[in-house]
């Protein structure tokens, strides 16, 4: 087998005054705190039997990228690079909140009400940048493929949360997410050429008051790598389960006071020095993680499975009755009534609309998307199995660890990528919906979403378990 890695700047030249994505803020980009990049490794198996020669993952510092923009950077790729399948590419969103808006919602600073404008009238307002990163990403994968070396591979996670990630609707579960690395090493050398990070955060240490471009923590991640290193250990970011998990910046550990008043959690003040401290955080400890793996865990060939999985889902409503019921219900009746009505006119116009709708039999639904990649590591007489899921959103802490018990590989096993190939907004649990309601909802298509996403990704696993 063979990997290699690389990264491409794709911060323009003319950054200043372009909006940025994430909160509603009342200004655009006013300066920079780090570039924004593409990240990507790819891997190719040598084995005879595999029909997936290749694994193509690219890793942005974006807020979101649709299904609209995965699909066009996916199909320009395998158009120059015919030796990749459409399927054997994946697209990931680190979903920092210091990067540029792509769709239009965030084209017009200045609160929630221009939030509203920008969804129905923002479209096709950034498609040069887009097609700019994407012919970037093309020369990355020109590289890629120039510098594939052969190597060994190996994986490992772990609990680990020194008080740097909350669970913002249930503080006192004192989460515990899991720090996991797929490392490369050298087939000559037996050094170490880089790895896959997989940490589930919010990377949202900045806060809304920032107006300067940045990566957030997962860039300092990246870098820190860089400097403990000397350059010689590449590594490239993939963001999991994280929905509802924020970072602890300014609110404090008073885990058990936070359920009576998670105002602190949602008012957090952080700056650079707490974007700086996390990610170094997280890096300092990947990197020891990695460099724990014994040279007898490392395997030295693989074979892939993808198995891709298209569905709708309905902007339909839960049927219920809560304290929530009547906010809910607003949310959704504007949405439904209003936004979508004028905004699907717009979305039909746009080159990469925020989401892929259609109406059918009077009622709006989304398309989206779902994998689940199984790699069958092989070396000499042994053999074992990790996966890659991907889920279209941002998913929430419960319905994750729910695929991990699922995991045809077993939950130390498996690697959750959310925000890939798609982003259709908040996947929550419907009893979070139904009991806590939230911001959630407001963002993202459909209060079902996270129902729906859970669903057809436990039928597809058991599909696949059938099948073997």
């Amino acid at each position: 087998m063979k990997v290699a890695f690389s990264k491409l700047n794709i911060t323009p030249k003319e950054y200043i005054n372009k909006p940025l994505a994430g909160y509603t803020r009342k200004d655009p980009c006013l300066g920079k705190l780090d570039d924004i990049y593409v990240h990507s490794v790819l891997i190719e198996s040598n084995s005879v039997a595999s029909n997936k020669e290749f694994l193509l993952l690219l890793s942005l510092d974006l807020l979101k990228v649709p299904l609209s923009i995965t699909k066009y950077i996916r199909n320009k790729i395998i158009k120059k690079y015919p030796s990749l399948k459409f399927e054997q590419i994946l697209v990931h969103a680190t979903h920092t909140h210091a990067a540029f808006d792509l769709t239009g919602e965030f084209y017009w600073p200045g609160g929630a009400l221009n939030v509203m404008k920008g969804i129905m009238f923002g479209a096709n307002r950034n498609d040069k940048y887009i097609v700019w990163f994407t012919n970037k990403i093309l020369k990355v994968v020109e590289g890629l493929f120039n510098n594939l070396k052969s190597c060994r591979i190996a994986w490992k996670k772990e609990p680990f949360n020194p008080d740097i990630v909350i669970n913002r609707r249930h503080p006192s579960r004192k989460t515990l997410p899991h720090l996991g690395v797929i490392t490369f090493k050298s087939l000559e050398e037996n050094e170490l050429l880089g790895f896959i990070i997989n940490y589930a955060c919010h990377p949202t240490t900045l806060s809304y008051k920032n107006n300067k471009l940045s990566a957030d923590y997962p860039g300092r991640i990246i870098q820190k790598i860089k400097e403990l290193t000397n350059n010689k250990v590449k590594a490239i970011y993939f963001n999991g389960a994280s929905g509802d998990l924020n970072p602890i910046t300014t609110c404090g550990t008073e885990y058990e006071q936070f359920e009576s008043d998670k105002t602190p959690i949602y008012d957090q003040l952080g700056t650079y020095h707490h974007t700086e401290r996390i990610g170094y955080t997280i890096a300092e400890e990947a990197l020891k993680l990695a460099n724990s793996i014994s040279d007898n865990d490392y395997f030295s060939a693989i074979e892939f499975q993808i198995y891709t999985h298209e569905f709708w889902i309905p902007m339909k409503d839960h049927k219920y009755f809560s304290k929530q019921w009547f906010t809910n219900k607003l949310i959704y009746a504007i949405k439904k009534l209003f936004l979508l009505n004028i905004a699907r006119y717009t979305m039909l116009n746009s080159n990469f609309p925020i989401f892929i709708i259609d109406k059918k039999k009077g009622k709006f639904r989304c398309n989206t998307v779902i994998q689940y990649i199984k790699v069958r590591a092989k070396s000499k007489s042994k053999k074992k199995e990790f996966s890659l899921m991907t889920i279209p959103g941002e998913l929430f802490e419960e319905i994750g660890d729910s695929f991990l018990k699922a995991s045809l590989t077993g939950k130390d096993n498996i690697f959750i990528f959310q925000n890939a190939q798609d982003w259709i907004g908040y996947l929550f649990p419907l009893h979070e919906y139904v009991e806590e309601g939230g911001y959630e909802p407001v963002p993202s298509f459909s209060p079902l979403g996270g129902y729906f996403v859970k669903n057809e990704m436990l039928r597809l696993l058991t599909k696949i378990s059938n099948e073997i």
